[in-house]
This record gives structure tokens, sequence and C-alpha cells, in this order.
């Protein structure tokens, strides 16, 4: 494995476990909103008015920074850090004007946004959800703040500080819940997100300065800005429509009963835990690396690093769908079940996180990939498959929601993540020849035994051991650690370079 392979992996390994500890904590606080909020219809509207100004931000902003990463990047390799910061004050004096006229359409047309949102809600439903939505709407405006300097800290290989946030957010939101549920109920989700990202947009600026000074800038002296905005229109495209998907599933899941929305989300915060320890820190760190590998035109150390990121997210997820599906409803209820989080409320989160586990594998593999086609920016063809991927999204939630309700609504994006990912990797043969999904079967058709062996072990564990903790305890614990034995026997060579930095990590 090479140096920078190694590196790479020793990035990750270090971040992974800074925010598993974060995550620990984000899993508090999750404790404690369920504890005080449940699944309720006024749940339901914090959730869908704060996830549509989520998936709004998603869809514009990040369009934006994933394209500038690559640009950025490549610009700071072959210009310097002077020409760098300007193309990325040049990107701002761009994007906080658009995103003001953007707010401004949204007060603007927030009744049909609510519609759109919930057309099955009553008048006086409607109108609360116009409300949230107009508290949320300046959420967006500090997305912009935290994305870009989050991207800039990223592109300069600096990713600790941008990895508080989960901390931040879970410590505000905690204090929030306890010291003004009595006065403002749900509205104190609001107030707690507010004062997080004001918190976490000013420890992002006071460490970005160590990179970046804005200066007014002429367009005309940036000419990478035309190539950012080429790159992100794409995207814009593509994330939008992926949106939209996001909405349709809110939508569907506003229609099922009160408490659908709420548990739905509860599910994605629990379906996080694993993409954004296991796939979102290791991703972020692959694109600057595939960035600087394409900008230096080291095509073969680019689809080395990507062939091994790849089986170790395969080794990694496929043990962790397999106990996250077999016992979701341990997890659900070891977690959130306590105060207004009831039985009706444990069986509708743990069926929609049955549903979004089953994607996880696909899910990773599907970000490496990208990452691998937008460090080529190649944002076009991404932007195709995105619509393919969605329409097949929309379909099957629309289908599967009516029989198996909520459950439906999660396997459908689970559907759509595996369509994309087989679409996206035919695709990246346009710049890397020689890779192809093949190469990763024989790791594949190694998992085999595993799984058999997991699937086993948990089942008889459940069978008899009838106590929530220790069954949930040793039903993970002999699963993942007798699955990564026979990982090892089976001999996969990024298995044991893993082991083996993580020994040499213990020893020091």
């Amino acid at each position: 494995m090479s140096k920078n392979s190694k590196s790479i992996v020793s990035t990750a390994m270090v971040l992974t476990v800074l925010t598993l500890c974060f995550k620990v904590l984000g899993f508090v606080k999750q404790m404690v909103v369920a504890y005080f909020f449940g699944t309720t219809g006024a749940t339901d509207v914090y959730y869908m008015a704060f996830n549509f100004v989520g998936t709004l931000s998603s869809a514009f902003i990040r369009a934006i920074t994933i394209s500038m990463v690559s640009i950025y990047t490549h610009c700071l390799v072959q210009k310097g850090r002077d020409e760098a910061s300007k193309l990325l004050s040049a990107c701002l004096e761009l994007l906080l004007p658009v995103v003001l006229v953007v707010l401004l359409f949204a007060y603007m047309f927030t009744p049909q946004i609510a519609h759109m949102l919930a057309p099955s809600y009553s008048p006086s439903e409607s109108l609360l959800l116009q409300s949230y939505l107009r508290i949320c709407y300046p959420f967006f405006l500090f997305a912009v703040v935290t994305l870009v300097w989050t991207t800039l800290m990223d592109a300069n290989k600096d990713f600790v500080v941008s990895r508080t946030e989960s901390f931040i957010t879970s410590v505000v939101t905690i204090l929030s819940c306890v010291l003004l549920y009595q006065v403002l109920a749900v509205a104190s989700l609001v107030v707690a997100q507010y004062i997080s990202y004001i918190i976490f947009g000013a420890l992002l600026l006071i460490r970005g300065r160590k990179y970046f000074k804005f200066t007014f800038v002429a367009f005309k002296d940036v000419p990478e800005v035309r190539t950012v905005l080429l790159t992100a229109l794409p995207l814009f495209v593509g994330n939008s429509v992926s949106q939209i998907n996001k909405i349709v599933d809110n939508a569907l899941s506003s229609g099922l009963g009160d408490g659908n929305v709420s548990a739905l989300s509860y599910a994605v915060t629990l379906e996080d835990f694993v993409t954004i320890i296991l796939v979102n820190n290791v991703v972020d760190i692959l694109y600057v690396n595939f960035s600087t590998y394409t900008a230096e035109e080291d095509y073969e150390k680019l689809t080395d690093t990507m062939r091994q990121a790849i089986n170790i997210m395969i080794c990694m997820l496929i043990p962790i769908t397999i106990v996250a599906c077999m016992c979701a409803s341990d997890i659900v209820t070891i977690i959130f079940k306590r105060g207004n989080f009831d039985e009706s409320s444990v069986a509708m989160t743990s069926a929609a996180l049955i549903g979004y586990a089953a994607g996880f594998t696909s899910m990773g593999v599907r970000d490496i990939i990208l990452r691998g086609l937008y460090s080529f920016k190649d944002t076009k063809g991404p932007m195709i498959t995105g619509f393919f991927a969605v329409g097949f999204n929309i379909f099957f939630s629309i289908l599967l929601s009516r029989f198996i309700g909520i459950m439906g609504i999660s396997i459908a994006s689970s559907i759509s993540l595996t369509i994309n990912f087989l679409i996206n990797s035919r695709m990246l043969k346009k710049h890397i020849p020689n890779y192809s999904l093949r190469g990763h079967l024989p790791v594949l058709l190694k998992q085999i035994p595993g799984i058999v062996y997991a699937i086993i072990v948990i089942t008889i564990i459940r069978h008899f051991v009838t106590n929530l903790y220790a069954s949930f305890i040793l039903s993970g614990a002999l699963a993942l650690i007798g699955y990564a034995l026979i990982l090892l026997i089976v001999k996969i060579d990024e298995v044991e370079y893993v082991k083996n930095r993580l020994l040499s990590r213990i020893n020091r």
C-alpha cells in the first residue's frame, strides 16, 4: 500500500474515532429529544420545516462547494494560496446575494411550499407548518458560511474543527430541551439550532483565517469562477432532483398518520451514525486526495486508492447492515424508548431503519465513485444518472408505502442508491478505462462465510437471550467480532492493513 494511501487511511481512522465520540453524544441528544417530544404531529411539523431547509441547502450550496473543492485544490496546487484565496472570495461575492434572493422567494411562496410538503394537512396544520418554515429559513444563510468554510478546511486537509458541528449541536440541543422545553416546547429545537450555527460558524471563521482572508475581487480577474459555475450547474440540477425525492418521502409519510415524519427523521439520525462516521469522513478525505491526484495527473494512484477504499467500505458496511436490520427494534428501543417515545414510535422508527440499513453498502460505494467522477470535474454524468435514480426512488416510494408503510419509503431509498452506484461505476470507465466493479468481486465473495455466520449467531442469541440489553450487546459483539475474524482468515489485503495500523496505534 502506497505512502499516500496509508496517510488517507490513518487520517480516516483518527477522524472516525473523533466522530464516534461526538456521535455518542449525538445519541444522548436524540435520547433527550425523543424523551421530551416523542413522535407527534407537532414534531412532524418541525422536522418537515427543518428538513426542507436542509434539502434546500444541500441542493444549492453543496453544488457549489463540491465543485469548488476540486477547482480550489487545482488552483492551490498550480497557482498558490493567494490565487486560491481570490477564487474563494469571488465565489462568496457571487453566492451570498443569490442566497438572499432565494430566501426572499421562499418567504413569498411559503403557503405554496407548505401545501407541497404536506398536501394532506388541514388549514390549521398548514398554518403551523408555514410559521415553522419562516423561522427556519435563515438556517439556509448559516449553511452558506459553514459549508463554504468546511470546504476551505477540507481542501487544506484540516479536518478536525469542521467535524465539531455534531458536538456543538448536541450540547446546545440538550441544554435547550432541558431549560426551555416548558416555555417553548418544540420551538426550543429551533433556538438550539440557531445557537449551534452561530457557535460553529464562529469557530470555522476563526480557524479559516489561517488559510483564507476575504478580499473584494473582480470576476474577470478570477477565470476559475466560470469553471466553478459550469461545474456546479449540473450538480445543482442533480441535487435538486435528489431533494425532490426527500420532499416526496416527507409528503408520503405525512399521509401515513401522525408521527411518521418524525419516525423517518429519527431513523435518519440512526442512519447518520453509520454514514457520518464510516462514509462521510472517508469520502471527504478521499475527495481532496482524488482532486490532488487528478491535478497532478497521477491516475494510477487515483485508481489504486479508489479500489482500496471501496474494498474497505464493503468489509465495514456489510456486517453493520446485518446487525442493523436484524436488531433494529432493539436499537431503537435502547436509544429512544422513554418518556413520550412509546411502542408505536418504536415500531415506526424500526421499520424505517431497516429500509435505510439495507442501503448502507450501496451508499458508501456510491459516494466514493461520485467523488472520483467529481475529481475529473464530471458533474453532468452524475446529474443524468441522478434523474434515473430519483425516478426509481419516487416510483418505489409510492408503490411500497401502500403495502408496507414507512418501511417502503426507506427501502425505496436503498434501491435508488444501488441503481445510482451501478450506473455511475460504468461512467467512471470513461475517465479510468481499467477500472471495473468486477475487481471487487473477490472481496464480495469472501463476505459470504461472514454473512452466514452473523445471521446464524444473531438468530440464536435473540431466540435464547430474553434480556433486551444482553441480547443486543451479545448479538452485535459476537456477530461483528466473528465477522472480522473470518475476514482475516480469508485473507483480504485491506483488512490486514487496517488491522496492522490499529495494532501499531495501540502499541504506541
